[in-house]
């Protein structure tokens, strides 16, 4: 019988939790890398929305080893947080990077992290348009380990951007 209410009860938290829209959200997939990492696609937005989530996942390919700097990217500057995943019960399979005043600490090969970008509209702005980057650097010698671009587009006059549009 618990088992029952319990799975009645999470059936009915997803349902409420899936009707509720987080603004507009993109995943984007990268591999850090000395010569200037590489990825897969850009991450595309909707304008128009009061807030935006990137979710920015990416593997750090040998030979590279280091600390990198997390900074957004563009004109005019965007009211945004940068957070790192962490475990919520760390059990010590994996080493997760220290991420603190955006900077990642001790990245070393295979290491796999993932990167939440919280954006917000701006007050005295209509909305978000036009291109801007997540950017990694390292912080030793400022160049660029991974840049992942984020596109800002008006949606068609029936709504949202087609999905192959967005990928």
């Amino acid at each position: 019988m618990k088992k029952t209410i319990f799975f009645i009860l999470a059936v009915g938290v997803s349902l409420l939790g899936a009707t509720y829209r987080f603004g507009d959200s993109a995943h984007s997939i990268g591999l850090i890398k000395a010569d200037g990492g590489a990825v897969k696609h850009a991450a595309h937005f909707i304008s128009g929305k009061d807030s935006y989530t990137l979710i920015a996942t990416a593997t750090v390919i040998p030979p590279y080893r280091g600390d990198v700097r997390v900074a957004l990217e563009g004109n005019p500057k965007l009211e945004h947080k940068i957070y790192a995943s962490a475990p919520v019960i760390d059990l010590g399979l994996r080493k997760s990077p220290k991420f603190i005043d955006n900077i990642l600490y001790n990245l070393n090969p295979k290491d796999r992290i993932s990167l939440w970008v919280v954006i917000r509209k701006q007050a005295d702005a209509d909305s978000i348009k036009g291109e801007y980057r997540l950017a990694l650097y390292d912080t030793k010698t400022n160049k660029s380990v991974l840049r992942v671009p984020l596109i800002f587009k008006a949606s068609k006059a029936g709504g949202e951007v087609a999905h192959a549009e967005r990928h």
